[in-house]
């Protein structure tokens, strides 16, 4: 009898100390993916700083006038498409959250949806070749009216 308790205080033992390990494993994963979204968020916070204030309009409003070409335009599209592959990068390797995910592709879908992005892609899309599925995500959002993809 008194064996058979000792192996039943080790056997809970084990199990409690499982759940406790699975539990600090759940709540680490959700950290990283708060640290994540205060970088990105910071960081996004930055792109909108440097982005033209009649584009960044005109992007989300057609009835703002489209503004003309230029190379800070250019530039500062280029930087957001960049931001986007990061996301999309981690997205695909597996290290954001559904949830998280989400909350930022529909911002994503607005955003590189609207006119300005849609010009500007047309000569920096060249510049992701190397990354054929973020290519593909793109024009996919660009040219759907159907909500964001969650599947990937």
């Amino acid at each position: 009898m008194a064996e058979w308790l000792s192996q039943l205080g080790q056997g809970s033992t084990i199990v409690i100390g499982s759940l406790g390990l699975l539990v600090a494993l759940r709540n680490q994963h959700r950290q990283l993916n708060v640290n994540m979204f205060i970088e990105f968020s910071g960081r996004f916070q930055n792109l909108l700083r440097l982005f033209p204030t009649e584009a960044w309009l005109a992007n989300r409003n057609p009835a703002q006038p489209l503004p003309p070409p230029s190379q800070d335009l250019t530039e500062c599209a280029m930087y957001s498409l960049q931001f986007v592959a990061d996301i999309h990068n981690l997205r695909t390797a597996g290290y954001l959250s559904n949830r998280l995910w989400r909350l930022w592709e529909r911002e994503i879908r607005d955003t590189l949806s609207g006119r300005v992005f849609r010009r500007e892609w047309d000569k920096l899309s060249p510049e992701f070749a190397y990354n054929e599925d973020f290519v593909e995500y793109i024009n996919a959002l660009m040219n759907s009216k159907s909500p964001a993809r969650t599947d990937l």
